[in-house]
C-alpha cells in the first residue's frame, strides 16, 4: 500500500483524551497508563490467511531463517522491522539513525509485528482512532520543509488507508500478527509524482492508538532518522543533519589548478573531482560543472564569460571527475587579473559554489641561478634515467625514453628546450648525434622523448633551455644502454641463425634511420619487418620491433630494404644464414649502391659509386663454425675486411670531423 505520513497532532503526548473508559486491545506501557489484560488471540479470518497467511519473512517465500531482520520494539508485544531482504535497513539495531541512505525512487515498506490481534473489525483505515499511524517528517537538502497537500507542517498519507493487515505468521510464536505500512517513494495508484526527493532528511516513529469512544491510549516507537542518497552528502545550509555549512562545497568536491601561477600565453587547466564521501552509501555524482569566468586589466572588463567542464562519463560514483581547459587566448595580457569561481551540481541538481579564486597573469621571467639543477627539474620515464645521473643504467632494448622537465620557479617561463642525443653503437663503430625537440605543455612545463634502441646501443643525452631572454642551460649528462645481444639471448641452438642489417647513406654521409627492413624466409613462411634505427636493423619480433628474433639455419633468406631518401626503389639481396655466417662477398652492386656480407653484417651502402665486385663463395656448414657469441664480438673488427676497409674507414673520419661531442 502507498502510505507515506500519516497524522501527528493526535495524541503526540501519551495520555488520555476524553473521559470514557479504556479498552484498549494492547497492553499500554507509558507511564500513567492503567495495566489492560490482553485478550484472547484472535484467529485470523479466512480472507487473511488466503491472502498470505503464510507469507515467509522477508515477503517473498523465503524461510524466515533466511531472512529475520531486527524489529524495534514499540512497546513489550509490537514491534517495527523492514519488510524485505532487498530493501535498505532503516532501522538501526543500536541508536536512531540509519547509516543506509536509499535512492529517493525506492519504496520502504513496514511489517508491525504483534502478540496479538491489535486491529478489530472495526477499526478505521485512518484518522486519529486508526490503530496504526506511520508518522513522517522530512528536510530537504537545502533545509526546506516538505509538506504534503493536506497540511502545511507534516505530511499525510496520500491515501484513505494508513495500514493493511493483519497477516497470520503462525511460525512467529512471538509475534504472530504482522501488519504493513509503507513509506511510499511516489503517490498512490501508481502515480509518478515523487514523495521524497535526493538528499532529503527524514523523522519517522510508529503511532499505536487503543480505546473506544473518548478515552485513548497512544504508545509510540522510538524516532529513527534517514538521508535519501543521490545528492550531495553535505549541505550548507543550516538547520538539516547534513548541513556542513561554508565547508560543504570542498566536503563534496576537490578543486585544483594547474598552474597556479600562469605566465602570458599559458593555459590553466581546472580539475575538479568528488571526494571519498560521494560514494557509498551516498552514491552522488556530478551533474553539471561550470567556471564563472572574469578578467579584467587596469579596470577594463576583458572577458566575463563561463566555460562548461568535461565529464568523464565512464567514472563510478564517488570517482567522477571533470576537466576544463582556459586556453592561452586569455592569458595575452601580461598583469591582467583573473577571478574564476567554480559551480557544481549534482545529478538531481543540488548547487554547489566555491569562493572565487584569483590570479595575476605574469611575465615570462628569466632563469633565476643560471646553474640548470637549481633552475630546472627532470623526471624521466623509466624513472631510473633521470634519478641515476652521470651513470648508466640499463633499459629494454626498444624502450623509449620520455623526459619531462619543469620550470622550478613558476614565474620564470621557458621559451623552447630540446634533447641532444649522443648514440654510440660500438658493434660498427658508429656515433651519431641527434636533437629532438620538446613540447610544451604549459610556460613551465615541457616534455619529450628519445625513441626505442637495439641491443647493444648506448646513449648519453643532454637536455637544452631557453628563457624567452634567450638565457641557455645545459643539463648534465644522463647515460643509459640497451643490452647486448648475448644478454638478450643467451643461447643460440644449433639449428638456428642470426644477423644484423645495416644501412649507410654516403650522400648525406648519415647511418640511416627510419627505412624499412624486411627479411622474409624460405617460401614466405618467415616475414620479419622493422625499421632502422641509426642504422641498425635486424629480423624482429613482430610485437616488439627491437626483440632479435633467431632464423632457422641452413635457408636462404630475402633482405628488402627502402629507404624514402635513396633514389633507387626498394633495394633487395639474397643471404644463405648458416648458424655462424663467416662469409664475406659482394651480394649486389648497382650503379649508385652496393649490399656486401661481412659474417652476420649485412651492409647496404646506398649513393655511391661501388667498386669492383670482390666475391667470395658462401660457406657450408663444416662443423667447425666460429660460435655467433664469438663472431658477435668481432664484428667491431670487420672493417678490416677488403672491400669495406677504405669505405668504412671514409665513415668513420667524416663522422669524427661531424661529432662535436660525445662522452660514452
Amino acid at each position: 500500500m502507498a502510505l507515506l505520513v500519516v497524522l501527528v497532532a493526535y495524541g503526540l503526548e501519551s495520555g488520555v483524551v476524553g473521559t470514557a473508559t479504556s479498552s484498549s486491545a494492547i497492553p499500554a506501557v507509558s507511564a500513567g497508563h492503567p495495566s489492560v489484560t490482553p485478550p484472547a488471540v484472535r484467529p485470523a479470518s479466512p480472507d487473511a490467511v488466503a491472502n498470505g497467511a503464510t507469507q515467509s519473512a522477508n515477503g517473498t517465500g523465503n524461510n524466515s531463517t533466511s531472512f529475520n531482520p531486527f524489529c524495534a520494539k514499540i512497546n513489550t508485544t509490537v514491534c517495527v522491522s523492514i519488510q524485505n531482504y532487498y530493501e535498505p535497513n532503516i532501522i538501526p539495531s543500536s541508536g536512531y539513525y540509519a547509516s543506509v541512505e536509499p535512492g529517493a525512487k525506492t519504496d520502504l515498506p513496514l511489517f508491525i509485528k504483534s502478540r496479538y490481534d491489535i486491529t478489530p473489525t472495526t477499526s478505521p483505515k485512518n484518522g486519529p482512532e486508526s490503530p496504526i499511524s506511520l508518522n513522517v517528517t522530512g528536510m530537504l537538502w537545502n533545509g526546506d520543509p516538505y509538506s504534503g497537500p493536506d497540511d502545511g507542517t507534516v505530511w499525510h498519507s496520500d491515501n484513505n488507508t494508513w495500514w493493511s493487515g493483519p497477516v497470520l505468521y503462525p511460525q512467529d510464536p512471538s509475534y504472530p500478527y504482522w501488519y504493513t505500512v509503507d513509506i511510499a517513494a511516489n503517490g498512490s495508484s501508481g502515480s509518478s509524482a515523487p514523495n521524497v526527493f535526493a538528499g532529503e532528511s527524514m523523522s519517522w516513529f510508529i503511532e499505536l492508538t487503543s480505546g473506544t469512544g473518548n478515552v485513548f491510549y497512544h504508545n509510540y516507537s522510538a524516532t529513527y532518522h534517514f538521508t535519501y542518497g543521490g545528492a550531495w552528502p553535505f549541505s550548507p545550509y543550516p538547520g538539516i543533519p547534513q548541513s556542513d555549512g561554508s565547508n560543504a562545497t570542498f566536503s563534496d568536491i576537490q578543486v585544483s589548478a594547474h598552474p597556479l601561477a600562469p605566465n602570458w600565453n599559458d593555459s590553466v587547466t581546472i580539475q575538479l573531482n568528488t571526494t571519498p564521501a560521494d560514494g557509498t552509501p551516498t552514491n552522488a555524482t556530478i551533474g553539471t560543472a561550470e567556471v564563472r569566468f572574469i578578467e579584467t586589466s587596469n579596470s577594463v572588463t576583458l572577458f566575463d564569460t563561463s566555460f562548461a567542464f568535461s565529464l568523464n562519463s565512464n567514472a563510478t560514483a564517488g570517482a567522477v571527475n571533470a576537466s576544463l581547459v582556459i586556453g592561452p587566448s586569455y592569458a595575452q595580457v601580461a598583469g591582467a587579473k583573473v577571478q574564476y569561481q567554480v559551480v557544481v551540481t549534482d545529478v538531481p541538481g543540488d548547487q554547489l559554489t566555491t569562493p572565487f579564486y584569483e590570479y595575476n597573469v605574469s611575465g615570462n621571467g628569466s632563469f633565476l641561478s643560471g646553474t640548470f639543477t637549481d633552475d630546472i627539474g627532470v623526471n624521466s620515464t623509466p624513472a631510473a634515467v633521470a634519478d641515476a645521473a652521470g651513470v648508466a643504467v640499463t633499459i629494454g632494448a626498444g624502450q623509449a625514453v620520455n623526459v619531462t622537465i619543469q620550470s622550478l620557479n613558476p614565474g620564470t617561463a621557458i621559451d623552447a628546450a630540446e634533447l641532444v642525443e649522443y648514440f654510440s653503437y660500438p658493434a660498427i663503430g658508429e656515433r651519431s648525434v641527434a636533437m629532438f625537440p620538446m613540447t610544451r605543455l604549459s610556460s613551465t612545463v615541457f616534455t619529450g622523448g628519445l625513441p626505442g634502441l637495439p641491443v647493444g646501443s648506448y646513449v648519453n643525452f643532454t637536455i637544452d633551455a631557453w628563457d624567452f631572454d634567450q638565457h641557455q642551460l645545459v643539463s648534465p649528462d644522463f647515460s643509459y644502454l640497451t643490452p647486448t645481444f648475448l644478454t638478450a639471448v643467451p643461447f643460440v641452438p644449433g639449428n638456428a641463425s642470426f644477423f644484423y642489417v645495416y644501412v649507410y647513406d654516403n650522400g648525406s654521409h648519415l647511418w640511416v634511420s627510419n627505412a624499412t627492413v624486411q627479411v622474409t624466409g624460405p617460401q614466405g613462411f618467415f616475414n620479419s619487418v622493422g625499421r632502422t634505427q641509426f642504422g641498425v636493423a635486424y629480423p624482429n619480433a613482430s610485437q616488439s620491433a627491437d626483440a632479435p628474433l633467431l632464423l632457422a639455419a641452413n635457408e636462404t633468406y630475402r633482405i628488402s630494404v627502402s629507404d624514402p631518401g635513396f633514389s633507387s626503389n626498394v633495394l633487395n639481396a639474397s643471404v644463405y644464414a648458416t648458424h655462424v655466417l663467416s662469409a664475406r662477398q659482394t651480394l649486389v652492386a648497382g650503379s649508385n649502391y652496393y649490399v656486401v656480407q661481412e659474417g652476420s653484417a649485412i651492409l647496404f651502402y646506398l649513393n655511391v659509386t661501388p667498386p669492383a665486385p670482390t666475391l667470395s663463395p658462401s660457406v657450408a656448414p663444416s662443423g667447425n663454425e666460429v660460435p655467433l657469441a664469438e663472431l658477435i664480438a668481432s664484428l667491431a673488427m670487420i672493417g678490416t675486411a677488403v672491400p669495406l676497409f677504405f669505405w668504412w674507414r671514409q665513415i668513420r673520419q667524416r663522422r669524427k670531423e661531424e661529432e662535436k661531442r660525445v662522452t660514452l
